[in-house]
């Protein structure tokens, strides 16, 4: 059909394929999927946003396209029409990359150093005793006035409980046996 009016051609067709009521029945269905779409971006827009705009200079961290990692860090070059964005990274890699492709961040200064995790140091256990638990605070009747003031001189290293192994006797399992 062109211009609403059927097309004469060598393919063959139902006589009443153009009758007025099928018109009436697209009419309808065109009129419900425009409806259905309406809907949808109604849905859509109660929770999208626009996100904030980058200038140029910007430090930002690209998302790798596979792993989704965001671990490259760039600098915004030049700004797109559409959204898109020219990095560049400290290799002298440049990347044009959608808005959402990558983030701000807060370049970390090159003369200050960031403090690194301590882990713990294992607790002393008092000899003969085979527990790692903690010590147990000190009691009502116990101040800690009244703990053993420390000893002068050479300090004495801490000793470690050793730590039990089972003595049951392990069964290889049935899978590897043929």
């Amino acid at each position: 059909m062109v211009l609403n009016r059927p097309v004469r051609d060598a393919l063959p067709t139902h006589s009443r394929s153009f009758a007025p009521e099928w018109q009436q029945k697209t009419d309808v269905l065109e009129k419900r999927a425009r409806r259905a779409k309406e809907v949808q971006i109604e849905h859509y827009n109660k929770t999208a946003h626009q996100l904030p705009p980058f200038s140029i200079g910007d430090h930002v961290i690209i998302q790798h396209p596979i792993s989704k990692c965001w671990s490259t860090p760039a600098v915004v070059v030049e700004i797109g029409p559409h959204r898109d964005y020219l990095l560049k990274t400290p290799a002298g890699r440049l990347f044009r990359r959608n808005h959402r492709m990558h983030r701000k961040r807060i370049p970390v200064m090159p003369g200050i150093s960031t403090p690194t995790p301590i882990p713990p140091e294992p607790i002393p256990v008092k000899p003969g005793t085979t527990s790692t638990t903690k010590p147990t605070p000190p009691t009502q009747k116990e101040s800690p006035k009244q703990a053993k003031p420390r000893q002068r001189g050479k300090p004495k290293p801490p000793t470690f409980a050793v730590l039990r192994r089972s003595t049951r006797t392990k069964k290889k399992p049935d899978r590897y046996t043929n």
